[in-house]
């Protein structure tokens, strides 16, 4: 999430006090008909008897009274998840987040010496540029007041702050203060449930800028916070596939990808991905999601997706998007695997070529340049090339094995019948595949561009006209003949 450079923390202050935490939206009064200045909220059934506005050094000051009111729930789970930061037994680092392997703790040293209670680096926003929004919290009380505003947020309150433009990015900022209570503060919330009975996770992994806030919730979990969000991700298989083929939501799995692209946790994703594959694969955001395991996990945790390709390969083959995804899982796949797969493709590549979208996966087979599958599908395809060649795909495919040392199968098949022969010649995709025999015969001193010429020429008056002038003008260099 982008965010210019701005105000600090005194008007992150200030941001959280202008706007509504109900909406989200500043100057405006929520459904209750308060306004967010005077902030006299109601939570869990509760009520605030009254927030006043002092200053400190200029700054302002919050005092609260909760004496009717509940404003943290009791825990969902063991305290020890929320105010843990270990590494977690095996040790391993989170690829691409910013707990590093090592570290005793990500969360800033709130009695630093050097007087700052945020490390600037790590409360850096969206930028790389210029200083963060949030670079300093000056002392204990001012970070206490937003710990207290956060305590403010639950349920569809948090929900409403977070699927708001300006809230999403207060909350982006307070996250990236690294301060553990705000951090588990908010983790909480997003683990719980709205009142619509929806887990608020699925609600923000699908906004605009819902899924921002979660990106930044992500890269500020210790191990025993992001096992548990994984988990809950994970837990239901059509929540987890619905967030796959939705575009924010994808972005998010496929991060959650690559910080777990070294842990045992991934296993939970692999899994569900294998239950939905046919689904997934046939989908073009979907996809991407397998895509992201094939490109960073290790040759292990992807067998059981290689797996779930070799079952589905025909089904892939034959759907567009499944077709443009089963070839990018044959750039990838190796090993036994990898054989297993190609034979599949290629012991159906009579199907499979006249098939719109499974032409393109006989070319790539065929591109592999494997002499054992490209002789297979050379083999396969004899008695089928006139058929093949009348094809806009198909005919690409009859051009590869063509160019194979396997060419003279196919130009065989076709002189076995002059009239099979001119019939390709005039076709409108056909004429490619005879012109493509004409020349690897020429170049190659073959005998069979002889043979050929002597089928070809005496039906040149035929040739003149229509695609079949393109083969005329191969074999005379377009020099006109007399009609006899």
């Amino acid at each position: 999430m982008e965010t210019s450079s701005g105000p600090s923390v005194e008007n992150l202050m200030l941001s959280v006090a202008n706007l509504s935490l109900t909406e989200g939206r500043p100057g405006t009064k929520n459904r209750q008909g308060f306004s967010p200045r005077n902030c006299l909220l109601a939570a869990n059934g509760g009520s605030l008897q009254g927030i006043q506005e002092t200053r400190i050094n200029g700054l302002p000051r919050y005092r609260a009274g909760f004496a009717n009111s509940t404003l943290v729930p009791p825990p969902l789970f063991p305290g020890t998840i929320w105010g843990s930061n270990s590494l977690g037994d095996d040790g391993w680092d989170f690829q691409g987040s910013r707990l590093h392997s090592g570290a005793k703790s990500f969360v800033p040293i709130l009695n630093s010496p050097r007087g700052s209670v945020v490390d600037e680096g790590a409360s850096s926003v969206g930028s790389n540029t210029g200083p963060s929004d949030y670079s300093v919290v000056k002392n204990q009380e001012k970070l206490n007041n937003l710990r207290n505003f956060i305590c403010l947020l639950q349920g569809d309150r948090f929900v409403n702050y977070c699927l708001d433009k300006d809230g999403s990015r207060t909350l982006h900022g307070l996250l990236s203060l690294r301060d553990p209570e705000i951090t588990c503060q908010i983790c909480k919330n997003v683990l719980d449930l709205s009142s619509r009975g929806i887990p608020i996770f699925f609600e923000l992994m699908l906004n605009q800028h819902g899924w921002h806030v979660f990106s930044e919730v992500i890269d500020s979990l210790n191990y025993q916070q992001l096992k548990l969000i994984t988990y809950e991700i994970t837990k239901d298989l059509s929540v987890f596939t619905a967030l796959t083929l939705h575009t924010h939501g994808s972005n998010l799995i496929k991060k959650v990808i690559r910080i777990l692209r070294r842990s045992h946790l991934i296993s939970f994703v692999t899994s569900n991905l294998c239950a939905a594959f046919l689904l997934i694969m046939t989908n073009r955001i979907g996809s991407y999601v397998v895509s992201e395991c094939l490109n960073h996990l290790r040759a292990e945790d992807n067998e059981a997706l290689y797996e779930a390709a070799i079952k589905w390969c025909l089904d892939l083959a034959i759907d567009h998007e499944g077709s443009i995804a089963l070839i990018r899982v044959i750039n990838t796949i190796q090993g036994l695997q990898r054989y297993r797969l190609l034979n599949i493709l290629s012991k159906n590549a009579v199907f499979l070529s006249q098939d719109p979208e499974g032409n393109y996966v006989i070319q790539k087979v065929i591109s592999l340049n494997n002499p054992l599958f490209t002789q297979k599908v050379c083999r396969l395809l004899i008695g089928h090339y006139e058929t093949i060649s009348l094809q806009k795909g198909g005919s690409h495919i009859v051009e590869k094995c063509l160019d194979t040392e396997w060419n003279s199968w196919i130009i065989e098949n076709f002189l076995s019948n002059t009239n099979t022969l001119l019939h390709v010649a005039k076709d409108e995709f056909g004429n490619y595949v005879i012109q493509k025999a004409l020349k690897v015969t020429k170049k190659s001193g073959s005998p069979l561009y002889h043979k050929l010429l002597s089928r070809l020429k005496p039906h040149l008056s035929i040739l003149q006209s229509g695609y079949g002038r393109n083969v005329f003008n191969l074999i005379t260099g377009g020099q006109s003949v007399k009609k006899v």
